[in-house]
């Protein structure tokens, strides 16, 4: 069971209801935080908040609204999107050729990292069939750039000649072109993914798309990337 956490600056008496993200059923509970609460009296709703959460069975939350108190829970977890985004990474970059108006096949893409992660590797075994060329961004990044050109027959593609993506798994390393920030808070440079055919709530798209992915309900090939509309914007 997930939960769903709502605030909302009025008085008000916290409860449960039943909710749903897509497939999986839910419980919604809103704190009620009303300008002037006590620090007291909030630390008590929130707590009230997930001992509710979890005595229903919950163990994992989403943060609708921006909720701005996900720092303070203790009994539960609420979702990161960040692994889905390192896993997506080959889906990201392809996404951010697309948005430069780039075709994959007349397309460069570097991967930078401060060390040779797994996430990097997939994306980029997953990537050379599809790209112009690839750069290795990372310690030991050309022996394995050779590697991945004995393979795949995919050109090393030298820092000399740069790319149009970057897709970053953590700081520091060069960027060219369009960046993909994958760690930390990550920016995916405009981009969304959605799965197609799936209605998820747009103030928690993300966090629940994320938890679709942990439990297996989406698949790679179910993930679109577009430009994200900005919030208050329409099609």
């Amino acid at each position: 069971m997930v939960g769903e956490l709502i605030c909302l600056r009025q008085r008000g008496r916290g409860r449960g209801s039943p909710s749903a993200l897509g497939p999986l059923p839910a419980i919604r509970w809103t704190v009620y935080a009303p300008e002037g609460l006590s620090p007291g009296w909030l630390a008590r709703r929130l707590y009230q908040a997930e001992r509710g959460l979890a005595a229903a069975g919950v163990g994992r939350v989403v943060l609708r609204h921006g909720f701005p108190y996900g720092d303070r829970l203790r009994l539960l977890r609420p979702v990161d999107p960040l692994p889905l985004w390192r896993g997506l990474a080959d889906v990201l970059a392809l996404g951010a050729l697309e948005l430069e108006g780039i075709p994959p096949g007349r397309g460069r893409v570097a991967l930078s990292a401060p060390r040779l992660c797994p996430e990097l590797t997939a994306a980029a075994e997953r990537l050379c069939p599809l790209v112009r060329g690839l750069l290795i961004d990372a310690p030991g990044g050309e022996d394995y750039a050779r590697n991945l050109q004995a393979r795949f027959g995919l050109p090393v593609t030298p820092p000399a000649a740069g790319a149009d993506v970057t897709a970053a798994f953590g700081p520091g390393g060069s960027r060219w072109g369009r960046r993909l920030e994958l760690y930390g808070t990550a920016d995916l440079s405009g981009l969304q993914v959605r799965a197609a055919g799936l209605e998820l709530p747009e103030d928690c798209a993300d966090q629940a798309l994320a938890l679709l992915w942990e439990q297996g309900l989406v698949k790679r090939e179910d993930l679109l990337t577009s430009a994200r509309i900005p919030s208050g914007d329409t099609a």
